[in-house]
């Protein structure tokens, strides 16, 4: 993990040499231009699906007839080309490569299928219960604009898209300043260097986009969409977490989240709303921590009849977690698993080179969650509990949910 110097632009480059199978997997992360920057909502992940049209009609045909798999998507911070090929293949996927980002299809009959395309798939997830439910809770916990609509966009938007908006999106943000580069695969570190200084030194340097910051809204809100036709509640919820990427008791959190409602069966959320109940199939709750916003994050789905006693359970685990603690054989399972299932998450190259980027991200040490298993190993109770008593916030449970009566 260190820095490739292109055209005076010092890049995050993270790189794994693995020789393993003849692969190499290519992923070029532009920080800080997905949805939450978007000057009219869903225009990131309109210029995702441009980039999915390659230069010309036989673009993605050159690339699969080597098995080349080259795809771009949009997030709510970032935009990201993803490539994976044979390692005999990879230099003329990567003149492909150059070629997309130097010449987007910016075409207005592209465009025009494209919106058509995002508005069908728009009308076909408003009768997605999960979906609306989701983005309700967003809309409420989360009153800035940026969440008032999902990633694509909303009809109003999605017609109003111009060639001339995506032309300047590509201007503002496709550039070395908002690059990081991540790559491992079958070839050395020195000829990587090499092929990425040709792929990249065409592209303008550019300005870094600077990191924004969400706050969890103050009131506690239970929001409803009523929708006749659901067979099910569709409950979304959310309080706010009160922590950040580099505290040094952030492993803390992690053990007490996957007790509460990440750890699946065992978890508190799970127990009491599935096991003891039979309320829900699946019911959990996770830490969602980004570097624009942190919150605590779960959802469950029940009938409609149960819709009131299920959020009424979860608050009762949200505060008896709160106020009591974990228990002692609750702690050793989680170390237990936390620990024992570490292999896992390193087992393909893909995932260690996952798993540095989320280091990278969060502004940790290369090698820091391998560290932080130590720290895990040696939690005792009374710390656990001391350090869930300090999170109050737990308390401020919103809820967003689909039902088909009040």
């Amino acid at each position: 993990m260190h820095n490739l110097e292109i055209n005076g632009v010092k890049i995050p480059f993270i790189f794994e040499e693995n020789n393993d199978f003849p692969i190499v997997i290519l992923r070029l992360v532009f920080r800080n231009c997905g949805r939450s920057y978007d000057e009219i909502a869903g225009l990131a992940k309109m210029f995702s699906r441009v980039l999915n049209e390659g230069v010309d009609d036989n673009f993605f045909k050159e690339l699969e007839f080597k098995a080349i798999n080259l795809e771009a998507s949009s997030g709510f911070e970032s935009l990201e080309l993803s490539l994976t090929c044979l390692r005999e293949h990879f230099e003329f996927a990567l003149k492909h490569l150059q070629n997309l980002l130097l010449n987007p299809r910016f075409e207005e009959k592209i465009l025009e299928k494209l919106k058509i395309n995002a508005l069908g798939e728009l009308a076909s997830k408003n009768s997605d219960f999960d979906y609306l439910a989701k983005n309700l809770l967003n809309k409420s916990v989360f009153e800035n604009e940026e969440f008032q609509t999902p990633n694509d966009g909303d009809e109003k938007s999605i017609k109003e898209l111009s060639l001339k908006n995506l032309e300047n999106f590509y201007k503002k943000n496709i550039n070395l300043s908002n690059l990081i580069v991540i790559l491992g695969g079958n070839l050395s570190e020195e000829k990587s260097h090499m092929l990425l200084n040709d792929l990249l030194s065409k592209f303008e340097k550019g300005s870094k986009n600077s990191q924004k910051q969400y706050g969890f809204c103050k009131k506690i809100k239970d929001e409803l969409l009523i929708k006749k036709e659901s067979e099910q509640a569709y409950i979304y919820f959310a309080t706010p977490f009160f922590a950040k990427f580099g505290d040094r008791d952030l492993y803390l959190a992690k053990i007490a989240l996957f007790i509460l409602g990440q750890g699946g069966f065992g978890s508190r959320i799970m127990e009491e709303i599935r096991v003891k109940r039979g309320l829900a199939y699946s019911a959990y709750a996770m830490l969602d921590m980004n570097a624009s916003f942190s919150r605590i994050f779960g959802y469950l789905q029940t009938k409609n009849e149960s819709a009131k006693e299920a959020k009424k359970i979860v608050k009762e685990v949200f505060e008896n977690f709160l106020n009591e603690g974990v228990s002692e054989e609750e702690l050793i399972q989680a170390k237990n698993f936390l620990i024992g299932s570490t292999p896992l998450r390193y087992e393909s190259l893909s995932k260690r080179l996952s798993m540095a980027y989320s280091e990278y991200y969060q502004g940790l040490e290369f090698g820091f969650f391998k560290q932080e298993l130590k720290l895990i190993e040696k939690v005792e109770l009374q710390e656990l509990n001391s350090y869930i008593k300090k999170h109050g916030e737990l308390l401020n449970l919103c809820f967003a949910s689909v039902v088909n009566e009040a």
